[in-house]
């Protein structure tokens, strides 16, 4: 199981964002060079056996057109399934299935229909909502690259790959009549299609997340390190040797990087470059972001106050000498760095650091975090709208920011220990654990 349609990540949603300072661009470049594919919501393997299943009996139903058209038939004729599937899901854990639901999409909505349908104790179909945007948030738009990633589906058209065929022959077939499991191919006639909720019941003891037979597991185990770099990473975190982390901080990086050095096609994919690109780049973000959370503090307690008693405070001088030392570092690094699709990935970045180099006073610093800041909310639309800044300033005093960004206690100096982005590593290990690819810690 593996990540996505696109290149979202759910932590740069619209009305969300946790990207003050434009981060996000970078951290996603980076985690792609480690984790292609991988995203912090693909959490649970069966999904692609699910989509395998939806697609093979759409296939064997229906006429796709060719190319494009039929990618976007395939997609949205899974979409029924799907919601028959979740109320499965949600079925099993009623029944004491522990975990059958856990990471499921639109859980909620799941949960409500089957309830429904449980009252009425007849029968059940897939006509209600899941999602509010189901092809875009659900299994398709979450796991369509992991699809494509794991080589079960061909990217071009949708259809199913020959491993792909495979892992939908383990996936439990849904009990309905050959003229249901027609109708239920196609989003426009699936609607029609009932059965009884036992029949419901029935199917979701085998089918539910945590279902998987064995020799379902060893394909989907496969799928998740078909990719070069997946491979490496999945063989250099079997070489950390139950020192797998639950949580990620740069130290843990560094003891990747160790096995990853000695593996040939590792080197080769520059791996270790990356795990060294994505330590600096968290150190001077964490920094900045620090600095920048600490006007927002500065804001909120001193609203209107001279920025000049801030400019003159100890622990902001050290966290303005953090700030500018590790932008240096990071451009010292992208300066000695050689492979090119590293150096990319941290463009936007390293021109940030370079403006942040150039500051030779505290006041600086403030201008340039508050300027790059309001750039950054700038180029986001929420409602159709630019984003508004956090926080503002008339360049002698802070403005109280909204309830939302104020912060009651001041920030810690940076350490540069901890991570400001997750890099997929934790959903990628859970996978890769309930495959057997992994072993337990």
């Amino acid at each position: 199981m593996l990540p996505f349609l696109t290149a979202y990540d759910p932590l740069g949603g619209s009305s969300g964002s946790i990207d003050p300072l434009g981060a996000l661009q970078t951290y996603g470049l980076l985690a792609d060079l480690l984790l292609p594919g991988v995203t912090t919501i693909t959490t649970r393997s069966r999904y692609l056996s699910m989509l395998c299943a939806a697609l093979a009996n759409a296939e064997k139903h229906r006429n796709m057109l060719p190319g494009a058209s039929g990618l976007a038939q395939r997609r949205r004729a899974v979409e029924p399934f799907e919601r028959l599937w979740a109320l499965a899901c949600v079925a099993a854990r009623e029944n004491g299935h522990q975990g059958a639901a856990d990471g499921l999409r639109g859980i909620t909505y799941a949960e409500k229909s089957y309830h429904s349908f449980a009252g009425t104790g007849n029968k059940v179909n897939c006509d209600f909502r899941m999602l509010k945007f189901q092809a875009r948030t659900g299994a398709v738009g979450t796991y369509w690259t992991a699809m494509v990633g794991g080589q079960l589906v061909h990217a071009d058209s949708g259809a199913l790959t020959a491993e792909g065929i495979e892992i939908a022959e383990y996936f439990p077939e849904l009990r309905l009549e050959s003229k249901d499991q027609a109708k239920f191919a196609d989003p426009e006639s699936a609607h029609r299609v009932s059965l009884p909720l036992e029949v419901l019941r029935e199917w979701s003891e085998k089918c539910h997340l945590k279902a998987a037979s064995p020799k379902e597991c060893q394909q989907l185990g496969e799928a998740l390190t078909a990719d070069d770099r997946r491979e490496c990473i999945s063989r250099a975190l079997a070489m950390m040797a139950g020192k797998i982390p639950e949580v990620w901080e740069t130290s843990d990086l560094k003891r990747l990087a160790k096995p990853l050095t000695t593996l040939p096609r590792a080197v080769e994919l520059g791996l270790p470059v990356v795990i060294d690109a994505i330590v600096v780049t968290e150190q001077f973000h964490e920094a900045v972001l620090r600095a920048f959370e600490t006007l927002l503090w500065w804001g909120t307690e001193n609203a209107g106050k001279p920025l000049a008693d801030l400019i003159v405070d100890s622990d902001f001088r050290k966290a303005s000498d953090l700030c500018r030392g590790t932008a240096q570092k990071l451009r010292g690094f992208r300066e000695r760095c050689e492979r090119l699709d590293v150096r990319d990935a941290i463009e936007s970045m390293a021109g940030f650091c370079f403006q942040i180099d150039r500051c030779h006073s505290e006041r600086e610093l403030v201008t340039e975090l508050l300027d790059r800041h309001h750039r950054v909310q700038s180029g986001k639309v929420d409602g159709g709208m630019p984003k508004r800044d956090w926080i503002g300033w008339d360049s002698t005093a802070l403005l109280r920011p909204s309830p939302r960004f104020q912060r009651k206690d001041r920030p810690a100096l940076a350490a540069g220990l901890s991570l400001t982005h997750p890099y997929r590593f934790e959903p990628f290990v859970f996978m890769l654990r309930e495959n057997g690819v992994l072993a337990q810690n």
